[in-house]
């Protein structure tokens, strides 16, 4: 009985010794896309983008002359509407913001009201639920300030929209008022 143990041990050892010489080379992984598409893409992305940002200048110049904008980092148009320039601290990380907006297609149509939407208290970049281009515009403001925005799509909702009113690749407008800011200790 013994013996058979012996032999069995002695087989599997001899496979498993000739197995590990063999030397097998990976298999390389399937890629269904190249670099080319990537980069096609890419430029049709920065192609819509800068048509975009184009619409946006061209409405801020032809139908909204009263007010004074700037573009911010983020890509967003901006104008105060109130504005207290001495009184007061901006939100930062972790703080506790509680504010009002609508959200107006370019073309002037309502796609959410201000009662739709207000007031949303939410803590800022640390709670899902503001989209990228409107935390970055609450950073501006202090408590009591409001102003007018024009969002292109890529600091709005990009690509996928909000999967209700606000379709694919959406530029539009809002006006926001931040209410209050509950400042968060670190």
């Amino acid at each position: 009985m013994q013996w058979i143990f012996k032999t069995i041990f002695f087989v599997l050892l001899s496979i498993l010794i000739s197995s590990c010489s063999n030397k097998v080379e990976p298999r390389k992984p399937i890629t269904n896309s190249s670099s080319s598409t990537i980069e096609q893409s890419i430029e049709d992305n920065k192609k819509r983008y800068a048509a975009e940002e184009d619409f946006i200048e061209n409405i801020i110049n032809k139908t909204d002359t009263a007010r004074v904008y700037q573009r911010s980092a983020d890509g967003f148009y901006y104008s105060f509407i109130s504005r207290d320039s001495l009184n007061g601290d901006f939100p930062k990380f972790g703080d506790r913001v509680t504010f009002e907006y609508n959200v107006i297609a370019l073309s002037g149509d309502t796609i959410y009201s201000k009662k739709e939407l207000s007031p949303i208290t939410k803590s800022l970049d640390q709670e899902y639920g503001i989209f990228k281009g409107m935390r970055a515009a609450l950073k501006l403001m202090k408590a009591g300030e409001e102003m007018y925005i024009y969002f292109p799509s890529y600091a709005a909702y990009g690509y996928y929209g909000d999967n209700n009113r606000i379709g694919a690749n959406t530029p539009f407008k809002s006006r926001v008022k931040l209410i209050g800011i509950n400042i968060e200790d670190n």
